[in-house]
């Protein structure tokens, strides 16, 4: 067992009284207080559930469809081929913004409170409060009480590449458990090289850890921690061998110490086994399911994206007129710039882990995975150096850049080793330091308030209840929208409005029908075929008046496959085309406004027998 230290300051000197000091859970609750606050002003709204017309949509539809389409017995899978949307022809919706843990949250509130609601606000604050708290505790003993609240709060809410990303980029934005897997297996590293003993209920917090992580984004963020664990484990294996050299007593040295751990803290093991196997039955399907549809499309002859970030971005401090915000840094880096944030963790932490660096510099097996981890992910390009997909789960990164998610971890975990020095000098130096980061935390999460969120307006929600209501098992968005995040459908000339209509198909989150357009992560050119061989792009194509015979082909369509009606787009049209619209179908029943597309007027169909 571990012996309790009483808390210290950066001077070596204690800090608070020993009690109050060594209480880790007030400390915790307090840091769980201030985290959970500072992240529900950065949401701002929980009244509705998120919408701006744009990315932030996505995720709350995955959410909709995952609760629509999951069947949990005898295990947990996906309804991934159907025809909920590129109605009527159907398609494999594998490539949707998978995050099965918030899917999960989603579609339990769903089912519990009947509907949709501002379940994925709640979430994110439910993210920066577990990765605040949880790497607390996991450096707590091994780093001190002061550095190990700092650095709670440098991974979680004053991670800023995370926290402008929600709610537009939520799939890179949540990484609690990715976190927190980075820092306990850091942690497990440091134990074995220190001679500690290691509780099994740590170990089994470890593995558990590396299950729920799959829970989170696969391609982006879960991949993160079972890269750093596959760099880690090698050097963890090479220091048990130094200390147990006969491999053959292994096995009898594990048991006896499984044994002796299991009479120390029975509840404690068996209540991990028992969320080991919770989550090991959640998550691990689902995980194979996706990962193994997706690999059986090859999209060699799809171009890939070159979206990368330069390396330098790492010196960008978030300071007023010098940071991405104020500069357009790119102009010069000519890399792809997404967000405020990117490869910027901190230039006091990118500071701090030099530092912390330098002095274990002699003792290679303490920093050589998290070097390795930043080298990989510093020069990676998803063509021209593709590093990362050495790792089959990097298999559909195509940005670079989103590995600023974990490099406030990598650094953070690089500073555990600076102290507060002695001399005057070096003293001001680290103080210094202690005043960057506070003016970096104020200036990004300052300027990120001032950034509202959207939340879907009440009068959207009365337009899609009249829709709800409506006989008919679809509706037609027209015009619609069919792409992929990496071009397909777009030189196709499937999507002509794609700034404003990328996410107007997720509205059918609220009204329940089936819809013909979507916006995916990623498209496979095979699953527009259907779209391309019955014409479609001519119909799309901007200012085009239909001809009689368009006219016939699109009343077959409607008619034959039962749809509702049509959600016309009044702003991306001609008046012409308008009112074409109104004259053959009859005046709108309901409007709106979507955010992004603008104006849309339900128009409800009759039967063909009623028409005339």
């Amino acid at each position: 067992m571990h012996q309790v230290q009483p808390p210290v300051s950066l001077a070596g000197k204690n800090l608070f009284p020993p009690r109050f000091g060594q209480n880790t859970g007030y400390w915790a609750v307090l840091l769980g207080l201030v985290t959970g606050l500072l992240g529900c002003w950065v949401v701002g709204d929980f009244r509705h559930p998120l919408s701006d017309g744009n990315d932030t949509d996505q995720f709350e539809y995955v959410g909709y469809f995952f609760n629509k389409n999951l069947d949990l017995w005898p295990f947990p899978h996906l309804n991934l081929i159907n025809t909920q949307t590129f109605y009527p022809y159907g398609t494999n919706q594998v490539f949707l913004d998978w995050g099965f843990e918030r899917d999960y949250w989603y579609a339990c509130l769903y089912r519990l409170l009947g509907g949709p609601g501002p379940y994925l606000q709640t979430y994110y604050v439910y993210s920066l409060i577990v990765t605040a708290i949880g790497t607390f505790r996991l450096l707590r003993f091994r780093a001190g009480l002061v550095k190990s609240l700092l650095a709670g709060l440098a991974v979680s809410i004053f991670n800023f590449y995370a926290l402008w990303k929600f709610p537009v980029h939520m799939n890179v934005c949540v990484g609690h458990w990715t976190v927190l897997c980075i820092v306990a297996t850091y942690r497990l590293l440091l134990d074995v090289l220190d001679h500690k003993p290691i509780p099994l209920s740590y170990l089994l917090l470890w593995v558990c850890l590396h299950v729920l992580v799959l829970g989170q984004e696969l391609a982006y963020v879960a991949g993160f921690a079972l890269t750093f664990t596959t760099l880690t484990v090698p050097i963890i294996g090479l220091s048990l061998y130094r200390q147990f050299p006969e491999i053959s007593r292994w096995p009898s040295l594990f048991g006896k110490y499984v044994r002796g751990e299991v009479r120390r803290s029975s509840r404690a093991v068996f209540g991990l086994l028992l969320l080991l196997a919770l989550s090991i039955w959640l998550y691990l399907p689902l995980t194979l399911q996706i990962a193994f549809t997706a690999w059986s499309f090859n999209f060699d002859v799809v171009p890939e994206l070159r979206a990368w970030s330069h390396p330098l971005r790492l010196l960008l401090p978030h300071l007023p007129g010098i940071d991405s915000y104020s500069i357009p840094y790119q102009q010069w880096l000519h890399d792809t710039f997404e967000s405020y944030g990117q490869g910027s963790p901190g230039l006091y932490l990118v500071i701090l882990a030099s530092v912390g660096w330098w002095q274990i510099r002699r003792n290679v097996l303490r920093w050589l995975p998290l070097v390795l981890m930043l080298v990989l992910c510093l020069l990676y390009h998803p063509v021209l150096f593709p590093t990362l997909k050495l790792f089959p789960w990097f298999s559909f990164n195509r940005h670079g850049g989103r590995a600023s998610l974990v490099y406030p971890v990598l650094f953070m975990l690089l500073a555990l080793p600076v102290t507060w020095p002695r001399r005057t000098s070096a003293q001001m130096s680290v103080a210094f330091l202690l005043l960057l980061m506070g003016l970096e935390w104020y200036t990004g999460y300052s300027r990120r308030v001032l950034q509202s969120i959207n939340v879907v307006s009440e009068q959207t929600l009365r337009y899609c209840a009249v829709i709800r209501k409506q006989p008919g098992v679809a509706v037609l968005d027209w015009p619609f929208c069919t792409i992929g995040a990496n071009g397909v459908g777009d030189e196709e000339g499937l999507c002509p409005y794609y700034k404003q209509q990328n996410a107007v198909f997720t509205f059918r989150r609220f009204y329940d029908k089936s819809g013909v357009g979507q916006y995916f992560g990623r498209l496979h050119p095979d699953q527009i075929q259907p779209f391309l061989r019955d014409g479609w792009p001519r119909l799309l194509t901007p200012g085009y008046e239909f001809t009689q015979q368009d006219w016939q082909f699109l009343d077959a369509f409607l008619w034959k496959n039962n749809f509702a009606g049509i959600n016309l787009y009044p702003d991306l049209l001609t008046p012409a085309q308008t009112a074409q619209f109104y004259r053959h179908y009859g005046s709108p029943i309901a409007e709106t406004t979507f955010p992004a597309a603008g104006r849309v007027v339900f128009i409800a169909l009759k039967h063909p027998k009623n028409r005339y």
